[in-house]
């Protein structure tokens, strides 16, 4: 497929594809025309266990016109995590990584950024938030990489105004807040909150579409997201707002989705493409 030189650039986040290795991710996002993916430590890991070399990794990357945008996540760098063997089997690996192992994935393959989740942590100050991320922060601008903070209802950060006064309190330029539409919408939907956000703050974009589910359905983790205009969030007047103030920020579509698991990877990133376009397409003519 032809090169699309668009704007804002679109990301395939690994969780939309998850459980697909490195390498079919990289040739399915480049095969749609998308610009960046983000992956785990682990994927990385994985890949080199198969016997690719991070030169290899790379020039796959180069060849697909790829950046990596971000490894993600990092949990257990965090306080108030729960050490792995405190959490159910499936979601082990990610408080595996260290903060050690997701810079390796990033020096090695050049990300930008390295995404910080609260996921599963229990109830701490932001005090502690605020003591912890300075020093991550900078140990990451040494080695030439950012860090974004993510909000999560059921964490310690819950919502975009918990985040904004963690990440404005540390006031780390290599610190910024991943800003994604799914818990936002789970929080609080409320555009004029968003546009109060300083410039320059949100850093991090993840976006994904939602019906608001019926009373009493219980809340699966990281499943049951949409695409792009496949829900019912004013997506277009949200991109138009946040993309005017932060023209260079990336479309990082993140649908943890039971569907699109069952897909091939191609496919995946096929329906990832059109559908953001479509939305992209709305908000262009609003």
């Amino acid at each position: 497929m032809p090169k699309i030189d668009e704007s804002p650039a679109i990301t395939l986040c690994w969780g939309t594809a998850i459980g697909t290795a490195l390498v079919p991710l990289i040739e399915a996002a480049g095969g749609a025309g998308l610009k960046a993916i983000t992956l785990t430590a682990g994927m990385y890991e994985a890949a080199r266990a198969q016997g690719m070399t991070d030169a290899e990794l790379r020039g796959r990357l180069a060849d697909q016109g790829l950046a990596v945008e971000a490894i993600d996540p990092l949990i257990s760098a965090l306080p108030g995590t729960p050490r792995p063997h405190e959490v159910p089997v499936p979601n082990r690996p990610f408080f595996e990584f260290t903060e050690e192992r997701c810079h390796a994935a990033a020096e090695a393959l050049g990300a930008e950024t390295i995404n910080l989740a609260h996921f599963g942590g229990s109830a701490v100050p932001e005090q502690a938030f605020i003591d912890c991320l300075g020093p991550l922060a900078d140990r990451a601008a040494a080695r030439g990489v950012r860090l974004t903070l993510e909000f999560l209802p059921e964490s310690a950060i819950p919502d975009l105004a918990t985040a904004v006064r963690i990440v404005r309190s540390v006031g780390n330029p290599h610190l910024g807040l991943m800003f994604d539409t799914w818990h936002f919408a789970r929080t609080r939907w409320d555009l004029d909150e968003l546009a109060a956000v300083p410039a320059g703050l949100i850093t991090g974009f993840q976006i994904s579409d939602r019906r608001p589910p019926a009373p009493g359905t219980p809340y699966t983790p990281m499943f049951g997201r949409l695409l792009p205009g496949e829900g019912e969030l004013d997506l277009p007047a949200l991109l138009k707002g946040l993309l005017t103030r932060a023209p260079g920020l990336r479309v990082g579509v993140e649908v943890f989705s039971e569907e699109l698991k069952a897909l091939p990877p191609p496919e995946i990133a096929r329906r990832v493409a059109d559908s953001t376009r479509r939305v992209l397409g709305q908000t262009l003519r609003t």
